[in-house]
């Protein structure tokens, strides 16, 4: 089996590959359905693929994509399902979501992308398809090639897709956890009784104009509970603590409410999201990758191994949270977010070594004597405003910089892949800056971050960018701290929405 898919993959046109600009067959006109009978599929292959559904006793065409890794370095992978909106069909989401298609490259996952019975799913009376069992006869099709890894298989849904991952969810034992995008459950799915407890991720937007937040009539006249009411119902049914936890978060330019439910069945979560001002659209702008954080919710909550986290955060006072509270700090925020994020079993600590006033100079001298562990799992680094306040040689800067990264490496266990490098805060949009009449404070900032960014890339080393926010210190006082010159706690936490993802993704064992 396995050499048919590469033999697909050389041949990618002929097979209908997920990159290609044609949309996929679609079925056959819809018909009055009774029952469904299923019937036996050819192999998938990577690509277009095609499977025979009865429905009112006349055979159906339902066609699906398979998106597999670039290069298939592994036995098997887990499979994710994405299932598209109304009125769409699965390449179309995947040729929209160029951040689930570099999921799928770098190895993650296998992307599997059918098609809805006439560009619909049934929730509620769309169409007549047994959409279930639709999804039951493609995992039956997969199970002869040990690639797919059927003991680790998700659910992804947007809009009408939501529904039916809710569906799938409370009808059959398929999916490990499900991600509703824009719905919740309808209310007579509320009524029924999971065969398994598993992980939810749910979103909602709360003015939305077709699936109200509220709950009542929506689109397809469909009656949905309230999105509250759904996530908690998931809660109830999978014995979860009643009392949820809760934090506020930066997604791109949105403001999200987040509730998690914790202490399931089976060390499951249910986590519900509420994007403030919200539509009907998972848009938040740049620099957040949602499908990155839905993939790391199913992997951090579907592992029978209890995780024990190192973190070692290096640098100056923006490390430390000058003139903020002591767990106000980024390298804090960090790791309250990841233990939010992780089991209840793991452990995830902190070591610091940074200083207010600290240069790379300072900062190597500090490592020489503190002589940190080689087993982190997890390093930020972020320095250099001490150099360029103290108006020392950028020449020194760019010396003892990748001297501080070399040394970095070899704390995360010569594993540059869990480093992290920080880019400078701007302090001239700070009133402290602002007085001092400092027009090439911010010229010289963007001279040490476009070096490290630079750097970083052509070594493969990943580079989170927040000097941005920091610039928005003198037109939002809240983003600055009460000294009038470093960031707030504020400011710190939108540091973390941007870093969080990432150190998810490099924290997961592989």
């Amino acid at each position: 089996m396995k050499a048919s898919i590469w033999l697909c993959l050389l041949l990618i046109t002929a097979c209908g590959g997920g990159g290609s600009s044609q949309s996929s067959p679609q079925p056959q006109s819809l018909m009055s359905a009774e029952t469904s009978t299923p019937v036996a599929a050819e192999p998938p292959v990577s690509g277009s693929n095609k499977l025979s559904q009865t429905i009112d006793g006349l055979l159906v065409d339902r066609t699906f994509l398979i998106r597999l890794p670039d290069n298939l370095t592994e036995d098997s992978y887990p499979v994710l399902f994405f299932f598209h909106g109304a009125d769409s069909y699965g390449e179309a989401l995947l040729n929209n979501s160029p951040e689930i298609a570099a999921l799928i490259d770098a190895g993650e996952f296998i992307g599997v992308f059918p098609d809805g019975y006439n560009q619909r799913w049934n929730v509620s009376g769309e169409t007549d398809a047994d959409d279930v069992e639709f999804v039951s006869l493609i995992i039956n099709s997969l199970d002869s090639d040990d690639t797919f890894d059927l003991d680790r298989v998700y659910g992804v849904g947007m809009s009408n897709g939501a529904g039916l991952v809710n569906k799938i969810a409370k009808e059959a034992s398929i999916f490990k956890g499900i991600a509703p995008l824009l719905s919740q459950q309808t209310v007579s799915l509320g009524q029924l009784v999971p065969p398994q407890a598993i992980s939810v991720f749910q979103l909602n937007g709360s003015n939305d104009d077709l699936v109200p937040v509220n709950g009542g009539t929506g689109v397809a006249d469909s009656q949905f509970m309230s999105a509250q009411d759904s996530a908690e119902n998931w809660m109830s049914a999978f014995n979860c603590d009643l009392t949820p936890s809760n934090r506020t978060r930066t997604w791109g330019e949105k403001t999200v409410e987040e509730l998690t439910f914790t202490g399931c069945l089976n060390n499951k979560k249910v986590r519900y999201f509420v994007v403030q001002d919200g539509g009907h659209s998972t848009v938040f702008g740049q620099g957040f990758n949602l499908y990155q954080l839905i993939w790391s919710f199913f992997r951090s909550t579907d592992r029978d191994n209890a995780l024990d986290l190192k973190i070692l955060s290096l640098g100056d006072s923006y490390t430390i949270g000058q003139s903020v509270c002591d767990t106000c700090s980024f390298p804090q925020q960090l790791k309250e977010n990841l233990i939010f994020d992780y089991s209840d079993r793991d452990s995830i600590s902190l070591q610091v070594i940074a200083k207010t006033g600290w240069t790379t100079t300072n900062l190597i001298n500090a490592i020489e004597t503190q002589a940190p562990a080689s087993d982190f799992d997890l390093v930020t680094l972020l320095i250099g405003v001490n150099n360029q306040f103290q108006n020392r040689s950028f020449d020194i800067y760019k010396t003892e910089f990748i001297e501080l990264v070399e040394s970095a490496v070899s704390f995360a266990g010569g594993d540059a892949s869990n480093l992290i490098v920080v880019s400078i805060p701007d302090y001239a949009f700070t009133p402290f800056g602002d007085s001092r009449n400092t027009p090439g404070v911010s010229a010289d900032i963007d001279l040490y971050n476009d070096y490290a960014r630079d750097y970083c890339q052509e070594n493969g080393l990943s580079y989170v960018y927040i000097t941005d926010i920091t610039r928005q210190g003198l037109e939002d006082p809240r983003l600055v701290a009460s000294d009038r010159l470093h960031p707030s706690a504020i400011a710190y936490s939108q540091f973390v929405d941007r870093l969080l993802p990432l150190a998810l993704e490099k924290l997961e064992p592989q």
